[in-house]
């Protein structure tokens, strides 16, 4: 629940502030993930506004600027405790060393520690004069030398203005604000904001970002060149399979024959293999042992077999064209988020049928961006295993326009892959913008992603949308770890999907 200083509830400040009213949320001096629970608050918000395309940018803007302010919060409180000298350029530089090994990183144990201090983080709404303006206040006043770093910051944008450009500058990033002010500037800009309506200053008791949102905003058109790569790539990428292509019109014809269909696959040693390993595995207990392949057809049944072509035509094709090396990691991924799915989706017929293939093919646009741009793609994952942002798709559309999983549904589009599965693809970070009848597959394919990411430690239960939670029961973060505990062992004892 987010403390609202004049609500008991979302509701009621959101009604508050479209009808004018000042809406202030008073974090403590020192922020972590709680801050995630915004995301859910300004998508609604700027749903009302008809700036739904700006909810996930202006989250991350206000996110990064509330980091930027407990940092210098808790900036205040290491210089103030450790009673570290800083009036010369050497000493603030010795602070800000000592501040980064010992504060930063170890964030939580500092906060902990610091639990009680005089110091306030502050975000504030207001609808007026045709903007919304947001505000972010802590009562911790701009040093000189920190004017300066700002300074520096807005320099660096005018001289880079393409994130990977930014990403390959940034060097320093010991006091903790690193990219942040960049940031901020390049999503502005991406969204066609102009920089002049982003400023941050001070009043001698208080340091004070601003960001006004025009309520006339139309979504940008991107102008980033490497968009007409991206789509050169795809235009590269071969066809289906032709054997593949043919099986899978077989599957979907109403005069087809089980046995004109084995006789098919037969032809296709890893194919019939792939059949064969499908029907004996966990998900599909009979009483048939060791079934021959006319029978392993009819047991994970014409639907599931097209569902096995379609993973099976888009792997040989990304197995031929693209590096081993960057395809395990995608692939082991895809296994888990297709066994988590899978298992969400039990109980809607529906999300069933398409949810396990879905998350088998959820990362087929990232294989098309990291051959094209490996470095910035491994920058933008290390900002997810930071907790910097809560995915990566947008920071690729800032970065080149297009993000993977818009690749990896036009893929599937290309390829005719049914729109369900399409339709998965496209939305499956975007969840809150999935429409019926998607809407529980998408569902389940961006918990099953979640869930994956949290295995490796990367988001925890704020990160993920109040209301997938909501639709699931997950309601603390210790049932949202006991239910990664549970589907993490039964993936293993599966045998690894």
């Amino acid at each position: 629940m987010l403390p609202f200083v004049a609500h008991k509830e979302r509701g009621s400040a959101l009604k508050a502030l479209l009808a004018g009213d000042l809406i202030t949320i008073q974090f403590p001096g020192l922020v972590d993930r709680e801050v995630n629970e915004l995301s859910d608050f300004l998508y609604r918000l700027l749903s009302e506004l008809d700036l739904a395309f700006l909810s996930e940018p202006t989250f991350v803007i206000t996110r990064e600027l509330l980091s930027n302010a407990s940092k210098a919060n808790a900036k205040r409180i290491y210089l103030h405790f450790e009673n570290k000298e800083h009036g010369t350029e050497e000493q603030y530089t010795k602070a800000m060393k000592g501040f980064a090994n010992r504060v930063l990183e170890h964030w939580e144990d500092f906060r902990k520690q610091h639990k009680n201090n005089e110091y306030y983080t502050k975000l504030l709404f207001q609808l007026k004069d045709k903007h919304l303006h947001i505000e972010v206040r802590n009562n911790a006043a701009l040093l000189p030398r920190e004017v300066e770093r700002i300074r520096s910051r807005l320099e660096l944008f005018k001289e880079h203005q393409e994130l990977d450009a930014v990403f390959a500058s940034v060097r320093d990033e010991s006091e903790g604000a690193g990219l942040g002010l960049v940031l901020t500037l390049v999503l502005l800009q991406n969204a066609g904001i102009p920089g002049n309506h982003f400023r941050i200053d001070t009043n001698g008791e208080e340091t004070i970002a601003r960001i006004a949102l025009p309520r006339d905003q139309e979504e940008a058109k991107t102008r980033n060149r490497y968009i007409k790569n991206v789509l050169d790539e795809l235009d590269a990428l071969p066809s289906f399979p032709e054997n593949i292509q043919e099986l899978w019109n077989l599957c979907n014809s109403e005069t087809s024959s089980i046995q004109v269909i084995t006789a098919r696959v037969e032809k296709d040693p890893a194919l019939t293999a792939q059949v064969l390993k499908l029907a004996n595995s966990a998900g599909f207990m009979t009483r048939t042992r060791n079934p021959g392949l006319s029978d392993a057809i009819k047991i994970i049944g014409l639907k599931g077999l097209g569902n096995l072509l379609m993973v099976a035509g888009a792997r040989k094709i990304m197995t031929t064209r693209y590096k081993k090396k960057d395809l395990e990691s995608i692939w082991d991924n895809s296994n888990r988020v297709s066994f988590f799915a899978g298992k969400l989706a039990r109980q809607d017929a529906n999300a069933r049928d398409f949810a396990g293939v879905s998350g088998l093919l959820y990362e087929l646009g990232k294989i098309v961006l990291i051959s094209m741009k490996p470095e910035l793609i491994q920058r933008i994952q290390d900002m997810l295993e930071r907790g910097r942002i809560r995915n990566t798709a947008m920071m690729e559309e800032v970065a080149l326009g297009i993000g993977h999983p818009e690749v990896g549904a036009m893929l599937a589009e290309r390829w005719q892959f049914p729109e369900p599965i399409v339709q998965a693809i496209r939305f499956q970070q975007k969840p809150l913008q999935a429409e019926d009848p998607y809407r529980r597959l998408i569902h389940c394919v961006y918990l099953a992603v979640r869930i994956q990411q949290a295995t490796a430690g990367n988001v925890d239960f704020f990160s993920i949308e109040e209301e997938i939670r909501q639709d699931f029961g997950i309601e603390s973060p210790i049932q949202f770890e006991g239910l990664v505990e549970r589907l993490e062992k039964e993936y293993e004892l599966s045998g690894g999907g």
